[in-house]
């Protein structure tokens, strides 16, 4: 059972840390065309988290890279949309667009926690509670919504067979 964590937890860590390059690229984006300069700022946030990432695989001497995080993608690509579709309200647009990919991430980043949690890796669970912490200070909306329906595909652990 514990290689089946683990299995799951050093997937989880590749999700966020594709969530976490899509992300850097998307705020640049958005930054652009809002011209919300606050946007930039998350995207130091989002790369102190990936380099976190990184020394987390590189610390369980995985590989990091591998996974597409196709509920990023999705979010990213319908945000996308929306700031094309409503290029006259981009600055409110981008603060929507911020909720609902950090609701995801809030979710994603609680699940990597609390597999590290149940493997008892205590020095990546306290790295993952200052990841998640942020990311709650931040976004403390992101918490009150639901999340789309069809976005937390990625949440099903895949069984042995």
């Amino acid at each position: 059972m514990e290689t089946d964590l683990k299995g799951a937890y050093f997937r989880k860590l590749r999700m966020l840390h594709c969530s976490e390059l899509q992300l850097i690229s998307f705020y640049s984006e958005a930054a652009a065309r809002s011209g919300d300069h606050g946007v930039e700022a998350l995207t130091d946030h989002s790369r102190d988290r990936r380099n976190l990432l990184e020394n987390l695989a590189e610390t369980h001497g995985i590989s990091i890279s591998g996974d597409d995080c196709q509920s990023m993608r999705r979010l990213i690509a319908a945000s996308r949309s929306k700031m094309t579709q409503n290029c006259d309200s981009c600055s409110d647009l981008a603060e929507d667009i911020c909720e609902s990919v950090h609701r995801l991430q809030i979710l994603n980043y609680s699940v990597a926690r609390s597999l590290a949690a149940k493997l008892g890796a205590k020095d990546d669970l306290v790295h993952l509670d200052q990841a998640l912490n942020g990311l709650l200070e931040c976004f403390p909306m992101a918490t009150e919504s639901v999340i789309p329906s069809g976005m937390t595909g990625e949440l099903v652990l895949a069984r042995p067979h």
